[in-house]
Formats: structure tokens, sequence, C-alpha cells
């Protein structure tokens, strides 16, 4: 089968997040079966290949604004104009959208569109092509009502987004969502949104080492908030539980907690192996309102390492992962403390079995599934 597979940005920028991590998964399942095509909403105009497919874009659509004065200024004229949020306006403001809708329209031409993250699906409608397929990375409407900052509410962003997301949702024949939570409650809108498990890639699995593991960008609030937890409140306790573990801090920005006690600081590795060679366990934290999926704790999977993480993770995920379940600085630190004694009570943590169930080499993906 042919398909048009539109994502946000092109595939072998790692630095940009979660989505094309997500991405790069889901394209090793579908062209190994398949004739694929993919359109980047953003990114430089041109063709190229990546990941063993065809890229294109049309360029000219930025992917944030938040840094620039003059682009935030011209996204919030547009929104007065426009009962669009500002998760769509900050890309159809542009010139470059009308582009980016003709290459889709040109690119689409035979092929089933398969549409990855809420830009490409508002690429699509803007292009007026049929989207066989979407898979939705989070309810942007529970981001919104968490997150947006005072200027974009009193813009109307929390009441925008909800309307503009169920619209949009309602036109793929099919909506899959990462997150089990995410698929219940799209359903609640009357979206009929399936759970789609994400297909893996497994990695050279190496020894385990002793150390707790932290890998993400440490100016993002939530890790932000993490980082604190984990030097302040979760070593308290685990001090007091008479266990000295080191942490293995990696990711841009958490050079700066090198100065903490047993704690190795690596800043942004180029190779995320590099990292998990260093660790035997890994902190995924979460905070706020909970939606989508995080990568870092199936990241960790691939490269055989278990997660500590909080119940709504687990809950979004796999129930049954291999987690280790915490809520909060005393319970991370308990659960550290009973996995170097060996002990993962009240359940075994079996990352090899549960990644072998999700290998995406062997197991198919349903987005195309009758």
């Amino acid at each position: 089968m042919k398909i048009c597979f539109v994502t946000t940005y092109p595939l072998g920028n790692r630095a940009l997040g979660g989505s094309g991590w997500v991405d790069r998964r889901l394209l090793a399942v579908l062209r190994a079966e398949h004739d694929v095509d993919v359109v980047c909403v953003t990114g430089d105009e041109g063709s190229w290949t990546e990941e063993g497919v065809p890229c294109h874009s049309a360029g000219s659509v930025p992917l944030e604004v938040r840094g620039d004065r003059a682009r935030l200024l011209r996204v919030a004229a547009g929104m007065l104009t426009s009962p669009e949020p500002y998760l769509a306006r900050k890309f159809t403001v542009f010139p470059g959208w009308r582009r980016a809708a003709a290459l889709l329209r040109e690119r689409a031409v035979g092929r089933q569109v398969i549409t990855s993250g809420w830009p490409g699906l508002l690429l699509a409608e803007a292009a007026g092509v049929p989207v066989a397929s979407h898979i939705a990375h989070n309810v942007e409407a529970t981001i919104a009502a968490e997150h947006s900052p005072r200027p974009l509410r009193l813009l109307g962003e929390t009441w925008r987004l909800p309307r503009a997301e169920r619209r949009l949702l309602s036109l793929p024949d099919k909506v899959f969502a990462l997150s089990r939570t995410d698929a219940y409650v799209l359903r609640g809108w009357g979206i009929g949104a399936s759970h789609l498990p994400l297909p893996l890639l497994p990695q050279a699995i190496s020894a385990e080492a002793e150390a707790v593991g932290f890998i993400g960008k440490a100016s993002w609030p939530p890790n932000e908030r993490a980082l604190a937890a984990l030097v302040g409140p979760v070593r308290a306790e685990l001090d007091r539980l008479g266990q000295d573990v080191p942490y293995v801090l990696a990711g841009n920005g958490t050079q700066s907690y090198a100065g903490h006690r047993n704690v190795t600081a690596l800043g942004r590795v180029e190779e995320e192996a590099d990292f998990y060679r260093a660790v035997g366990v890994v902190v995924v934290p979460r905070f706020g309102a909970s939606t989508g999926i995080s990568v870092k704790m199936l990241e960790a999977a691939e490269h055989g390492r278990p997660s500590v993480v909080p119940p709504q993770l687990a809950a979004a995920v796999d129930p049954d992962g291999p987690w280790l379940i915490a809520d909060g600085p005393a319970e991370t630190a308990a659960v550290i403390a009973k996995w170097r004694s060996g002990s993962t009570s009240p359940s075994p943590v079996d990352v090899t079995t549960w990644l072998t169930r999700h290998n995406a080499t062997a197991n198919p993906t349903p987005l195309l599934a009758p």
C-alpha cells in the first residue's frame, strides 16, 4: 500500500523532543510492508531521505515562536481576527502554511494519509485531503488547561482549543491515542479512539550499573521540579534509609547539578546508549495534569532498564509494564532502595519479556487494519 505519513518536523532532529522518537518507531513498522512517503509540517525546504524513506518539506513554517516577540505579536493579532486557538494560529498565520498545504495535496495523491500529532492533522485539514488514520500524541486541551499562560487565557485559548481539537479529531477515519488514558478521554468526547501500543526497537542491552539515572532537558518546568526533588527530598530519604545511591543525570542543562553529592552530570549526550550503560534504573517523573506518554520510560525499556514512574504514567502506557510505581519523593526513594536490594515486590520487573511483546520488528501496527 502507498502511504503518505505526515509528521511535525524532520525525523532526524532528535533535539526537539518525543514526537520524532515516536514517529521513527512507527515508520520502522510501516516501511517494512508499505511504500511510505513523509511530509514534514516544519523544516527546511526540500526533499531528502531519512530513516529509509523519502521526506519532503515546503519550508517557511516555524515550529516554535515563543522566543520571537515579532512572531508572537503576529500570532496574537491573528487570533483577534480568527476563532483559531494559538496552537493552530502559530502555524496558519505564516505564508509558508499555504505552501505546506499545497505540498501535502501533491504528495498525498494516490496514497493513504496517516497523520501523527496535532500539526499533521491541522495541515491535512488545510490541504483538504482525507485522513485514513491519526495518532494523537496528547489531548492538547488538557495541556492548555494546565499550562496556558495568562495572555493566552485572555485570548480564549482554553475554550478555543477544545473546540478545534474536537473538530479536527472528527475528520480521520480512525483515531489512535498513544496513551490509554487519552483514548478513554477522547471516547468520552464521542471520538472513536483506540489505544495504540507503540512498537519499540530493542537496543543492545549492557550489564546493569548501580546508579539511578535521569535524562531530559533540565529547563523544562516538570524536569526542573523532578531534578530538585531528586537532589533534595529523595536524596534525604535515601540517606535516612542508609542508601548512598549514585545519580547519573543527562540532558541539556544538567551540568548545573554537578556540584551535588554523588552526582555525575553528563549534560547533553550524543548517544543515549552512553547514558543507559551508566545506569541501572531510570526515574521518569510527571507533574500536573496527565496526557500522552513519556517516551523516556519506553526508551529505557528498549535499553533493558526499568523505570520509576508515577501511577498515571504506568496507567497511560501499560499497567503491567516493567515499571516501579512511586508517587512522590518518599515513595520514589523507597522503590529505589528496594531495587538496590534486589527486591521489586509486590511484582517482578521483567523488562526483556515485556519488550519482546512490543518489538516493532515482530509485531504489526494496527494503523491500517480493517
